[in-house]
């Protein structure tokens, strides 16, 4: 019976490819994956910690985020993101950090757990009254433990774990008032996991344009090639219906998937939830809870005269 589970898990896992850790994080974070992932030029705060690193340097104050999502809607898998950013003093941009995990469970007992540490920094190269432009790049801890076996005739055995580190580029670039342009390129120093048969880690590129046409109101569209696959394309949407109430939407393609979801902002506080449509599998519910502040955390740590 734990060998049928076991296939299952492989299955999905493979359906994950482009969406997890060792795989190239992906939609990890309740506000991308309501706009179908479509967030290269998009990326803000704690979300551009695990999205394109080059959004710090647009970011200003103190934020986090904690999100949750089971995958498919699988009992076996769980997914763990955590990300943080704060502003520099002196025009030194932002820093942020984040911990993701997925993992797979049966039983009580942990098969599989992939872990992402990572470290980013953005920062503004050039802005005046119409146009900016920001670079960032994050660095990635990233583990892979497969846990033990059964318990057998010979006993119980570690099936081994591995580690390596990434690396992240990105650059977002604010052409006019309304109009942002964004590119990143994911594990650029070509990591590579295992001993004696090394497993590369997927490299992609994306390249993504944000349009405000009104307050309120943006789209974004995004191309994202990965090197050792096929091209995606995503589009979406967020509409500020009302003050505290964002709507989202979104799609992508290969496979075609839906995605919607809404953001609830109640003064320095946020709620986010995304809704993911696969065209075979079960459909997908990402939670978020965060928060966001003016002040840097310099600011916030010093004593109030």
């Amino acid at each position: 019976m734990r060998t049928f589970f076991s296939l299952i898990a492989l299955c999905v896992l493979t359906s994950l490819a482009s969406a997890q850790l060792i795989s190239n994080p992906h939609l990890p974070t309740a506000a991308a994956q309501g706009m179908g992932g479509a967030f290269t030029a998009a990326a803000r705060g704690s979300d551009a910690v695990l999205w394109n690193a080059s959004g710090l340097g647009l970011s200003k104050g103190t934020g986090g985020r904690f999100s949750y999502q089971q995958p498919y809607s699988t009992s076996f898998l769980s997914h763990l993101a955590a990300s943080g950013f704060t502003q520099l003093p002196r025009k030194a941009g932002a820093v942020g950090f984040a911990v993701q995990n997925l993992s797979t469970r049966m039983g009580g007992e942990t098969m599989s757990s992939e872990t992402e540490l990572s470290v980013a920094h953005g920062i503004l190269l050039q802005e005046d009254i119409h146009s900016a432009l920001s670079f960032g790049y994050a660095l990635k801890l990233i583990s892979w433990s497969l846990g033990e076996s059964i318990d057998g005739p010979s006993g119980v055995y570690d099936l081994g774990s591995a580690m390596t580190v990434g690396v992240d580029v990105g650059a977002t670039a604010r052409v006019w008032d309304r109009f942002f342009l964004g590119g990143a390129m994911h594990n650029i120093n070509h990591p590579q996991m295992g001993s004696n048969l090394k497993r590369d880690l997927p490299r992609s590129l994306s390249a993504g344009v944000q349009y405000e046409p009104y307050y309120g109101v943006k789209t974004t569209f995004d191309i994202e090639r990965a090197l050792e696959g096929g091209t995606v394309f995503k589009a979406g949407g967020d509409l500020q219906v009302v003050k505290p109430f964002h709507l989202r939407v979104g799609v992508m393609s290969n496979p075609n998937i839906l995605t919607a979801g809404f953001g609830l902002f109640f003064r320095d506080l946020v709620v986010d939830y995304a809704f993911l449509y696969h065209p075979v599998l079960a459909p997908s519910h990402t939670f978020s809870v965060g928060f966001d502040v003016p002040q840097t955390i310099g600011q916030l740590w010093k004593p109030q005269s």
